[in-house]
């Protein structure tokens, strides 16, 4: 699924103008994480991961970033073993032929070489999912930040979030969820689809036998970016709108992810909560 089309793609990369300022020659990352298990739940079945990586080589200095979320599903035990599964194998993937060869002082992939080995990891954790996890199943969301370009991939209902002078906090993901395809159809509307009693069910997922396939996609990084990724426990029970309010009042070097985590617990907290949060300088 090509998820921009030049005119969208255009929206986010646009040359910024004089006042505003532009990334630095060399990026500066910097990652804040958080999870709570909610109010009404007693289990955590999300897992997630936040690594970034400064490399210093003879060849060249390069900065890496893997963010990414899994939200289990199909019971106690079954969603828990399906979202560890999902992180452990997509990092292992990215460790074998994204980390490792930038140790060896490799090139920088290409676009679509980063993109091949992103879909590679997708498809090995499908695969190890549907062979350990009998009718379990996971979401997953997964960033990928090498140097001035931001690789991603999606399946489920999580999410990832862009913001910076040009978009303010856009997604870039699409919910492969029932409700989504409701509302892209026009069927219902988006206050309707946040209390629909099917807001759950997804018709696309690691785990699922039919009509697997992960959405990928690329930008290229202009100027200083932000990134949020989150389950749908944060998403789920908080507007953009007030999602945008704890980021833009959260002081410099707070932990924005945690008081996120705080703001889906303060609306109800009806489902496990994952969080990590992104500044790229």
């Amino acid at each position: 699924m090509k998820l921009f089309g030049t005119k969208l793609l255009e929206k986010f990369t646009a040359t910024p103008d004089p006042l505003r300022q532009p990334l630095s020659q060399r990026v500066n990352v910097h990652a804040w994480s958080a999870q709570s298990v909610g109010k009404t739940r007693t289990h955590m079945e999300d897992s997630a991961l936040a690594f970034t990586m400064e490399l210093f080589l003879p060849e060249r200095p390069v900065t890496l970033g893997i963010y990414m979320v899994a939200d289990g599903m199909g019971g106690h035990d079954n969603g828990e073993i399906a979202s560890k599964i999902a992180i452990q194998i997509s990092v292992d993937s990215l460790q074998k032929f994204l980390i490792d060869p930038l140790l060896r002082g490799e090139l920088l992939p290409s676009h679509q070489e980063v993109i091949n080995i992103l879909e590679d990891a997708f498809t090995r954790a499908q695969e190890q999912v549907l062979r350990t996890v009998s009718g379990g199943g996971t979401t997953l969301t997964l960033a990928v930040l090498l140097e001035k370009h931001l690789y991603f991939g999606h399946i489920g209902d999580s999410r990832l979030y862009f913001r910076s002078s040009h978009a303010d906090l856009q997604p870039l993901t699409q919910d492969h969820s029932l409700v989504r395809r409701l509302v892209d159809l026009g069927q219902i509307s988006e206050v309707e689809a946040l209390h629909h009693p099917q807001r759950n069910v997804l018709f696309r997922a690691l785990g699922q036998t039919e009509g697997f396939k992960a959405d990928l996609g690329h930008l290229d990084l202009v100027e200083p970016s932000q990134l949020l990724i989150c389950t749908d426990g944060l998403w789920g029970l908080a507007e953009e709108e007030e999602l945008l309010r704890v980021i833009k009042s959260e002081p410099v070097g707070g932990n924005i992810a945690k008081q996120l985590c705080e703001l889906a617990n303060t609306a109800g907290g009806t489902d496990n909560i994952s969080v990590i949060f992104v500044e790229i300088k």
